[in-house]
């Protein structure tokens, strides 16, 4: 085996010697991998493993402490040893209901912020959801799954994405701006994280169904400053839509929660 920077790139054999992989069950699944548990026979550390190509080349080109660590990879790139992740995803402590608003504050920030780091690297990520986010061990919150992810600068229609969190434009065909994507989805996901609930009932939320309804009509009970940049996140029309460089700089994200707040809410949840 041999070391790039702080990246074990092995052969088949050299992963064989070197690692024990538990195949049943795989730890979840990707757009094109499955994850499964595998241990260093010297050392004992645990990294997860599984097959993506384009996995690999995004967290090759990304280190960064908000998205899961890259540890090693095939030389074929048939598989990739990565960061592992023992509690579980967002979804699981998001399913226990709405974080207090300055704990959201601070989520929302965050989450901001790894999509902001992604998008100046030219990185689409196209699938943010709840699922892709995941706990470390010590209960930081990571981006994962890259499967659906595109490095470019230019517009295009991704190969896929999750209903309920994909953007209203995926719908019509067109040409896309795959960074307005992330930013729909990601709404979607603070959303979810301030008031406990979806914004949409429907896949498709072209459709403004009663949820979406309450939310334009401020039938529902949040503060304006929340409204407003969720509103600019969920904004229809892609032209419109509110910019990575803009939506950093919104006044919803201070005065959150110190990242110590943010750590025993996540570890109480993850223990519940």
């Amino acid at each position: 085996m041999k070391q790039e920077k702080n990246i074990i790139v092995f052969t088949q054999q050299d992963f064989q010697a070197n690692f024990l992989v538990n195949p049943n069950p795989p730890l979840g699944s990707g757009h094109d991998a499955k994850v499964y548990l595998a241990m260093h026979k010297r050392t004992g550390e645990i990294p997860s493993q599984q097959s993506p190509v384009n996995e690999i080349k995004i967290l090759k080109l990304i280190d960064h402490p908000g998205i899961v660590q890259l540890k090693g990879h095939a030389q074929d790139f048939t598989c990739a040893l990565l960061e592992y992740m023992p509690h579980d995803t967002f979804l699981r402590i998001l399913k226990k209901g709405p974080f207090h608003i300055s704990l959201a504050k601070s989520l929302a920030c965050h989450l901001i912020n790894i999509l902001a780091i992604l998008h100046n690297h030219q990185v689409a990520h196209c699938d943010i959801k709840p699922e892709n986010i995941l706990i470390a061990a010590n209960y930081q919150v990571k981006l994962c799954d890259f499967g659906f992810a595109r490095i470019t600068q230019q517009l295009s229609r991704p190969p896929g994405g999750t209903p309920g969190y994909t953007a209203p434009e995926i719908y019509k065909g067109n040409n896309l701006d795959l960074f307005k994507c992330d930013i729909f989805a990601l709404g979607v996901v603070i959303f979810i994280i301030v008031m406990g609930f979806p914004p949409f009932q429907s896949n498709d939320p072209t459709m403004r169904d009663q949820w979406w309804n309450m939310i334009l009509t401020k039938q529902l009970d949040y503060p304006q400053e929340f409204k407003d940049m969720i509103m600019q996140m969920l904004e229809p029309d892609p032209d419109k839509r509110i910019g990575i460089v803009q939506l950093i700089q919104n006044s919803f994200l201070q005065n959150g929660a110190t990242h110590e707040q943010i750590v025993q809410e996540i570890q109480k949840r993850v223990k519940k």
